[in-house]
């Protein structure tokens, strides 16, 4: 049964419980929130890229997965697709995902519920922590803290940043105890100020990980707390 036959089956109580369900759980953003997010998440998921590139010379012509596949036989990779495939297919199903919340947000309708698990930033984590890794383990690299923790910061950054682009007043993480003296502070131009910020610093995070320089995270960690704070100083 169609989205819209089943809108016509419902009785008015009915469906307006279903709506309030879908803003609850349908995970709705602006326009241009959405659009802003597909852009950032998209740039992640193709992220492994570099690292890729930097370790070509390194990962062998064949990459051996270890995957035994339906027919019996391994599922070896050749290297270009290590390298190029699986973060392209990873930005093609943020995409789907992305393309299924906006259609459930237009119908007003809950997504289902894979589509809530891997939400906005299921392949992006995806891509960045798994391709990525299989990238240094082919090259005969350890996927250890030296690659993991920069990689997570970057992504904790990102999801703050999408949290704080509209962050409403009542929401439990925000900046209202950095605002509580400054009364004409603008909440929104903070936030968005704020969320705009980290988006960047955690996508710089990445990159300077995947591009093999390590302090790269930590000054973008840095600045993610300096910048918006001399900005929040200078509301009055």
């Amino acid at each position: 049964m169609s989205a819209q036959k089943k809108k016509k089956t419902l009785d008015p109580a009915s469906r307006q419980a279903e709506m309030e369900g879908a803003r609850l759980f349908g995970k709705h953003v602006s326009k241009t929130k959405g659009r802003l997010l597909l852009a950032v998440t998209l740039v992640c998921c193709a992220l492994p890229v570099n690292l890729g590139l930097r370790l070509w010379e390194e990962i062998p012509e064949i990459v051996e997965t270890g995957l035994i596949g339906m027919d019996g036989k391994d599922d070896s990779l050749p290297r270009w697709a290590v390298v190029f495939a699986l973060p392209g297919l990873m930005c093609v199903l943020d995409l789907l995902a992305h393309y299924q919340l906006l259609v459930n947000q237009k119908r007003m309708t809950v997504p289902k519920a894979h589509v809530r698990l891997v939400g906005r930033w299921g392949f992006p984590v995806i891509s960045v922590l798994f391709c990525g890794g299989m990238m240094l383990q082919s090259a005969g690299r350890a996927w250890g803290l030296p690659f993991a923790a920069p990689c997570v910061l970057g992504l904790l950054l990102l999801l703050l940043g999408s949290h704080m682009w509209d962050c409403p007043r009542d929401s439990r993480v925000s900046l209202g105890f950095a605002l509580a003296g400054r009364p004409g502070a603008d909440w929104n131009a903070v936030h968005q100020f704020t969320g705009g910020v980290w988006l960047a610093a955690g996508l710089a995070a990445i990159a300077g990980t995947m591009a093999g320089v390590s302090w790269v995270a930590a000054v973008c960690g840095a600045l993610a707390l300096i910048v918006p704070g001399i900005f929040v100083w200078r509301q009055r």
